[in-house]
């Protein structure tokens, strides 16, 4: 068997085989298919459904209902740690232009400088 016959192989197994899942990025070994995705997303939204009824029929709290999350991929985990250094970055900018930042004397001394050079040209 050459390579190109096992990189067939592999890409034509089952979608809910071990090897089609790690190379997904599962890290739960869940192994769900398409159609367990497709199945999850209909309940979701039927439990939503049922939610919004339920208050503007029943007037009250509708009771609490899980949810079916999907797996956590690898790829998931990944995108979080760039969201959230992305929103520190972010947030560090902002805190950056904050009032309640104080300046170094160093920066008021170099710009008070810098106002008496042009005074002095004018």
């Amino acid at each position: 068997m050459n390579w190109a016959e096992l990189r067939d192989l592999v890409d034509h197994l089952p979608e809910d085989s071990a090897t089609k899942a790690a190379t997904a990025g599962d890290l739960e070994g869940r192994r769900w298919t398409q159609n367990t995705y497709l199945q999850a997303a209909q309940y979701n939204a039927l439990l939503l459904v049922i939610r919004v009824l339920w208050a503007a029929h029943l007037k009250g709290n509708p009771p609490d209902m899980a949810t079916i999350d999907p797996p956590r991929l690898a790829a998931d985990i990944e995108a979080e740690e760039r969201a959230a250094a992305l929103t520190a970055y972010h947030e560090r900018i902002l805190d950056s232009y904050s009032p309640s930042r104080s300046p170094d004397d160093e920066d008021i001394t170099v710009w008070a400088a810098r106002i008496r050079e042009l005074e002095a040209q004018q």
